[in-house]
């Protein structure tokens, strides 16, 4: 008997605003990937998990303003330089901007800088759409829904 099973949770906190899960696409050298992914809103960090489908948890990144972005395992260089793209003040913008004021008045903010286009969109009630385009190198797009 063989048994697989995934965790994938992160303990609540009193000061949770949001929560949001959903799936992303990953598009790079032909080659989709597909993951899960959960980004959980405090006023000060925004966590965000991102793990594979039978795989288990891959990744969990934390946005702290003062700290920036750290991760729970070492990253490849090219994932750090994309990371590293954008600063602390435009990060804690975007995240700011999708997580808490996209609404059907204002429903789009994106930052685009050295062809890295960072963006969220609302799409209805509780949902969003993400985009992470790398000048046709790469993509990763996906949609949140409110938990």
């Amino acid at each position: 008997m063989v048994i697989l099973s995934a965790c994938s949770s992160i303990s609540q906190s009193t000061n949770l605003e949001k929560s949001y899960i959903g799936k992303l696409n990953l598009s790079q050298n032909n080659l989709v990937s597909k993951f899960i992914i959960r980004i959980n809103v405090f006023s000060e960090d925004t966590i965000i998990q991102v793990s594979k489908p039978i795989l288990g948890n891959l990744i969990k990144i934390k946005f702290n303003q003062n700290d920036g972005i750290t991760t729970n395992q070492e990253l490849d260089s090219s994932i750090l330089t994309l990371f590293n793209n954008f600063n602390k003040q435009e990060y804690t913008y975007f995240f700011n901007s999708c997580f808490k004021n996209l609404n059907t008045d204002k429903n789009v903010f994106k930052i685009i800088k050295n062809n890295i286009e960072l963006k969220c969109e609302y799409k209805g009630l509780d949902t969003l759409s993400i985009f992470f385009v790398n000048d046709d190198i790469f993509s990763i797009n996906g949609i949140l829904k409110r938990e």
